[in-house]
């Protein structure tokens, strides 16, 4: 099973966009951005400078992709989002709490619901209340304590797959003119 972006655009390339999305049909959280202010830490500005294995391991997690799924052995219900392995979502890092939110597909729609942790949840730039489901779209932004994530429903990743494969693939506009 592919981890990081790059897995997942190497798969689409060797399967093709029809078979990729019947391989891949679960929708997706990927991590875009490791970084931002933290409840507390508000007064902090400047260059970080990674020095500790935390901060390794945090940034490890650029570019990884999680399904949008429950866990193996899990009970029915909403897929549970956080840092403990009891989650069907884990993002093992000291800003996600524990339990931070879930995700529901509720009448053909996704809902996010923060549970109330310390640093919050963001859709779109915008501080969930807590307790209070909001309905996502592919290509929302979240934002889980330090991380910035992209949501994509199962039927768009494929094709966000294939505009960044043709983005890449195009040349830089210095390069036309050169050409």
């Amino acid at each position: 099973m592919p981890t990081y972006l790059a897995d997942y655009e190497s798969e689409l390339e060797r399967l093709g966009l029809q078979s990729f999305t019947k391989a891949y049909p679960s929708s997706v959280l990927i991590v875009t951005a490791v970084g931002g202010f933290l409840a507390g830490n508000s007064t902090r500005s400047g260059t970080m400078t990674v020095v500790s294995t935390e901060e390794v391991q945090a940034t490890a997690l650029a570019g990884r992709v999680f399904l949008v799924a429950k866990g193996k052995n899990s009970r029915p219900g909403p897929v549970t989002i956080g840092r403990t392995a009891d989650n069907d979502l884990v993002i093992p890092e000291y800003s996600i709490s524990t339990r931070h939110c879930i995700l529901a597909l509720v009448d053909g729609e996704y809902r996010l619901t923060d549970l109330g942790g310390v640093n919050g949840t963001l859709v779109n730039e915008v501080r969930l209340a807590p307790l209070k489901p909001c309905v996502v779209r592919g290509g929302d932004t979240l934002r889980l304590g330090r991380f910035t994530l992209m949501f994509h429903l199962a039927r768009g990743f494929g094709e966000f797959l294939r505009q960044r494969l043709e983005a890449e693939q195009q040349p830089a506009e210095g390069d036309k003119k050169r050409g």
